[in-house]
């Protein structure tokens, strides 16, 4: 995928809803256009790519991040990896902490199965 610079142009987002009928190319018309109450949709296309130039720009030139989702918490969980050895720098939230949220899930529930 192609390097976009951040902040300087943004996707072309169709307006839907009232008489606007031109794009919103950047962020000021899309805060003024929100201001005014239109209501605006962007396509799936257009929200991956808003992210994935989102993450390019927090990632550093010696860092990768990776976005993963905790299987028993269905919580989203980012690592912050040494670009060369694959290190992990930081998780986010740590991932001792959601295995410990979903044991305290499982005791729980077998606490109200055993009540009922």
């Amino acid at each position: 995928m192609e390097n976009q610079p951040i902040g300087g142009s943004y996707p072309k987002i169709p307006s839907l809803g009232s008489d606007m009928t031109n794009t919103i190319q950047n962020a000021q018309e899309l805060k003024k256009a929100e201001l005014q109450g239109e209501h605006i949709s962007i396509s799936e296309e257009q929200l991956i790519m808003a992210i994935d130039r989102a993450v390019q720009a927090v990632q550093g030139p010696a860092t990768v991040l990776d976005f993963s989702i905790h299987k028993s918490t269905n919580q989203i969980m980012v690592k912050v990896l040494e670009r060369d050895t694959g290190k992990v720098v930081r998780e986010i939230p740590p991932e001792k902490m959601l295995d410990f949220v979903a044991k305290l899930w499982e005791m729980a529930g077998i606490l109200v199965d055993k009540r009922a």
